[in-house]
C-alpha cells in the first residue's frame, strides 16, 4: 500500500495508534491523530509525536476532521460503528484496522490466532514453539507489543504471531494470515457487537482473503468451529483433546498426537502440560497444529510445552498463605473464561468477579457456582447485574473493591481453599486495563502474606469493615423487627375481614332462605290467581251455554259462587258480582250452533236445519277493503258489487244463515253495537239484528 503524500487519520492514541501512526509517517503520509482524551493523558508520548511531524487534535472528535482524510486507520479500541466513522464510510473513505496497516510494511509469515478464550496462551506457547526452533519470531497483536511496532526492527522472514481480537477483525479489508487459528466461539463483547451473530461473523473475518496455500487450524471439540472446515478456501487442520482424529492433532492415552497422511508421530505427553484446567490443554494442542504447519522442530515443541508456564493474569498462581492458594485470572473478561477457570478446580472456591459489564449472561456459571464456590465477593459496576442473575446460589458478598475482596476472601476461608480472580468483566471502570486489575491482584496477596505473618491481619480496614457490617446489621436488624410488627398487624386485619367474611357468607345464606320463601310463596298466589281466573273464565262459559233458569237458580248460583270464594282465604280475587259493569271485557264470537241458541235467537232458522260451519280464516267484516284486490270497484264505479251468491239465491230451506255478532256477556239480550267497519259500510249505528231478515248477506266458507 502506497501511504507516500496521503492524508491519513490515526484514531485511538494507545499502543497500537501511536505505534501506526509513525510507520505511516515514516513513509511520508501527512498524518493526524485523534483522541478524546486530553493531551494531559499522553504527555510521555507528544514529544515523539512532535518530533515526527504529526498532527494533534485531542481532547475532541470533529467530523469534519475525518470527512478530509484519504484513508482512516483506527485503534482496536474504537467502534467500528462510531457515527464520524459511517460518515466517512458514506463519502467513501476507506477505514482499516491498525493490524491491516501494519501488514503493509512487514516482509514475513503472518500468523492470526482468535477465539472468545485462549488467545493469549495460544499465542504466547506458538511463539514458545518457534523460538524454540530457532526461527525469526515477533509475537504481539492484541497483548504486548502492537504489530505495528515491528515494522522498523522485524527480519526478512520473521514469523509474526498475532493475537487478533473480533475489533481489529471486523473491518479488515485484504488482510491475509498465512495461518489463521480459530480456537472456540462463546458469548463475549456483546456491549460493543449488537448480536452473537455479529460477535461470530466479526470472528470469521480471518479466513476471509485465505487461498488453498494457507492453513485454517481448527477446534474439532467446539461445533461452530468445526463447521467452518466445509466453508474456509484454505487447508483445514483439525486439533482435538476428546477424540481422535484420521488427521490433525489430538490427545488419546495419555499422548498427544500427530497425523497428516502417512505420518503420525508421539509429540509429548499431556502430563507435559504443567499448565491447570483440562481447557490449557486445548490452547497447547492449537499452538502445537500450528507450529507443525510452520515447520518447527518436534523436539522443540516438546521442550516448549515441559518449560511453559502460565501466562501472566492468565490463571496464574499468584502464592499461598496458611494453605490458602491464589490464583490471578484477571485476564478472564469472558463468562467463558470464568467457566473454564472454575473447571481447574474442584471445590472451595472464593471467587472475585466483576467490572464492567460486557452484555452476555452470568447464568452459565451457576451449575459450578453451585458445586465448587463458597463464595462469590463482587467488586466494580457490574455488581448489581451480577447480584441479579446469581441470587439464590451461594453467599453473595458486596466487596465494592478489589482489595476488600481479598481480605475479606482470606478471611472466611479456610485450608485447602482457593481465592480466584476470574471477573468475567473487562477492568475499565477501575483500571486502566485487565493487566492493572492483575497486578494489583498480585501485591495485595504480598502485602496479606506480609500482615499474616506479622501477626496484623485484621488491620484497620478490615476493623472498619466489620464496624460498618455491625451497623449494617442492626440497621436490619430494626427493619426485621418492624417488618414483623406490620405482619402481626397485617394478620389481625386478615382475622377480621376473614370473620367479617364469615358474616356475609351467613347473611347471604338468610337472604338466599328468605328468596326461597318469597319464590314459593308468588309461585302459591300465582298459582291461586291462576285457579280463580279459571273458574272465573268456567262460569263465563257456563253462563253462554246453559239455559237461563228461574231467578232463584240464578241467584242460588251466585250464591254458591260468593260463598265459594269467601270461604277461601288464600284468594286474592275479589267477587266478579262486586266489579263494575265497565270492567267485564267484551268479546265478540260467532254463533254457529242454532240447535244450541234456538232460545236465545229465535228469529234465526229452525233448530232441525244444521248450521253451516264457518272457517277460521273468514273475516270478521264484509267491508270493500277486506276483499281481494279484483273484486274491489273504483269509487263511483256502477258495476261496484260484492262477490259471492246473490241475496235472493239463498232459498228459506236450504240452512244458510248469516252470522250474529254476541257479546261474550251471559244471558244478555242486546248485542253490543258494532264499531265503524265491523258490518256496516255506511258507519251507522244499526246493527244487523235490526235488519230485516232476508236483506242478510251469508258468507260462505272459503270466502275472503
Amino acid at each position: 500500500m502506497v501511504v507516500k503524500d496521503k492524508r491519513v487519520l490515526v484514531v485511538g492514541l494507545a499502543r497500537s495508534g501511536f505505534a501506526v501512526a509513525c510507520a505511516l509517517a515514516a513513509r511520508g503520509a501527512l498524518v493526524t491523530v485523534i483522541d478524546r482524551k486530553p493531551p494531559a493523558e499522553f504527555s510521555d508520548l507528544l514529544p515523539q509525536l512532535m518530533k515526527d511531524k504529526i498532527g494533534l487534535e485531542l481532547g475532541s472528535q470533529r467530523q469534519e476532521t475525518f470527512l478530509r482524510q484519504e484513508m482512516i486507520v483506527i485503534s482496536p479500541g474504537v467502534p467500528w460503528d462510531l457515527p464520524q466513522l459511517r460518515a466517512a464510510r458514506e463519502r467513501k473513505i476507506p477505514v482499516y484496522p491498525e493490524v491491516e496497516a501494519a501488514t503493509w510494511f512487514l516482509q514475513g509469515t503472518v500468523v492470526g490466532i482468535t477465539g472468545s478464550n485462549g488467545k493469549t496462551t495460544t499465542t504466547t506457547l506458538l511463539g514458545d514453539m518457534l523460538k524454540a526452533s530457532g526461527l525469526p519470531t515477533f509475537v504481539g497483536g492484541n497483548i504486548g507489543n502492537a504489530l505495528s511496532s515491528a515494522v522498523e526492527e522485524a527480519k526478512p522472514g520473521t514469523r509474526f504471531v498475532t493475537e487478533l481480537s473480533s475489533f481489529q477483525l471486523e473491518g479488515i479489508h485484504e488482510f491475509r494470515p498465512h495461518v489463521a487459528v480459530m480456537l472456540n466461539l462463546s458469548p463475549n463483547h456483546l456491549d460493543r457487537h449488537p448480536s452473537l451473530e455479529a460477535y461470530a461473523q466479526a470472528k470469521q473475518q480471518i479466513f476471509r482473503n485465505q487461498g488453498a496455500e494457507d492453513y485454517a487450524v481448527l477446534n474439532a471439540d467446539d461445533p461452530w468451529v468445526a463447521g467452518l472446515a466445509e466453508n474456509v478456501a484454505s487447508q483445514p487442520i483439525l486439533f482435538s483433546r476428546r477424540r481422535e482424529l484420521p488427521s490433525g492433532v489430538f490427545a488419546a492415552g495419555g499422548k498427544v498426537y500427530y497425523r497428516v497422511r502417512h505420518l503420525e508421530r508421539v509429540l509429548f505427553e499431556t502430563r507435559d502440560v504443567s499448565l491447570r484446567g483440562d481447557f490449557n490443554l486445548e490452547d497447547v494442542l492449537a499452538a502445537t497444529s500450528a507450529a507443525c504447519v510452520l515447520g518447527a522442530d518436534f523436539t522443540a515443541i516438546r521442550k516448549a510445552v515441559r518449560e511453559f508456564k502460565a501466562v501472566e493474569h492468565r490463571l496464574e498462581f499468584a502464592g499461598e498463605i496458611q494453605a490458602v492458594e491464589f490464583f490471578n485470572n484477571s485476564k478472564a473478561t469472558s463468562v467463558d473464561a470464568t467457566l473454564k477457570s472454575l473447571e481447574a478446580f474442584e471445590r472451595g472456591v472464593h471467587l472475585i468477579m466483576g467490572g464492567k459489564d460486557k452484555g452476555a449472561p452470568y447464568t452459565p456459571l451457576i451449575p459450578l457456582i453451585k458445586e465448587r464456590v463458597r463464595e462469590v465477593l463482587l467488586i466494580g459496576a457490574a455488581a448489581p447485574v451480577i447480584t441479579g442473575q446469581l441470587a439464590g446460589t451461594v453467599e453473595l458478598v458486596q466487596a465494592g473493591d478489589l482489595a476488600t475482596a481479598v481480605y475479606q476472601a482470606f478471611a472466611h476461608s479456610r485450608p485447602g481453599d482457593t481465592v480466584l480472580l476470574a471477573p468475567a468483566c473487562s477492568s475499565f471502570d477501575q483500571f486502566k486495563d485487565y493487566e492493572e486489575r492483575g497486578r494489583v491482584f498480585k501485591e495485595l496477596v504480598k502485602q496479606l502474606a506480609k500482615e499474616v505473618a506479622a501477626g496484623v491481619f485484621r488491620d484497620s480496614r478490615l476493623a472498619t469493615r466489620d464496624s460498618q457490617l455491625g451497623t449494617r446489621d442492626s440497621q436490619l436488624a430494626t427493619s426485621d423487627s418492624q417488618l414483623a410488627t406490620r405482619d402481626s398487624q397485617l394478620g389481625t386485619r386478615d382475622s377480621q375481614l376473614a370473620t367479617s367474611d364469615s358474616q356475609l357468607a351467613t347473611r347471604d345464606s338468610q337472604l338466599g332462605t328468605r328468596d326461597s320463601q318469597l319464590a314459593t310463596s308468588d309461585s302459591q298466589s300465582v298459582n291461586h290467581e291462576a285457579l280463580d281466573e279459571a273458574r272465573e273464565t268456567a262460569r263465563t262459559m257456563l253462563g253462554k251455554t246453559q239455559k237461563p233458569g228461574s231467578a232463584a237458580e240464578a241467584s242460588e248460583s251466585q250464591s254458591t259462587n260468593s260463598k265459594s270464594r269467601v270461604t277461601n282465604p288464600e284468594s286474592r280475587v275479589t267477587s266478579r258480582e262486586s266489579r263494575p259493569a265497565e270492567h267485564v271485557g267484551l268479546r265478540y264470537v260467532y254463533e254457529v250452533d242454532a240447535v244450541e241458541h234456538a232460545e236465545v235467537e229465535p228469529h234465526l232458522a229452525p233448530e232441525e236445519e244444521p248450521a253451516i260451519p264457518i272457517s277460521e280464516g273468514t273475516a270478521e267484516t264484509l267491508d270493500d277493503d277486506a276483499l281481494p284486490f279484483e273484486a274491489r270497484t273504483a269509487k263511483g264505479s256502477p258495476k261496484s258489487e260484492v262477490r259471492g251468491p246473490k241475496p235472493e239465491t239463498a232459498s228459506p230451506g236450504s240452512g244458510v244463515r248469516s252470522p250474529e255478532f254476541k257479546t261474550a256477556s251471559p244471558g244478555s239480550k242486546d248485542p253490543s253495537p258494532k264499531s265503524k267497519g265491523h258490518g256496516s259500510k255506511s258507519g251507522d249505528e244499526k246493527t244487523e239484528s235490526d235488519a230485516p231478515p232476508d236483506s242478510r248477506q251469508p258468507r260462505l266458507p272459503g270466502v275472503e
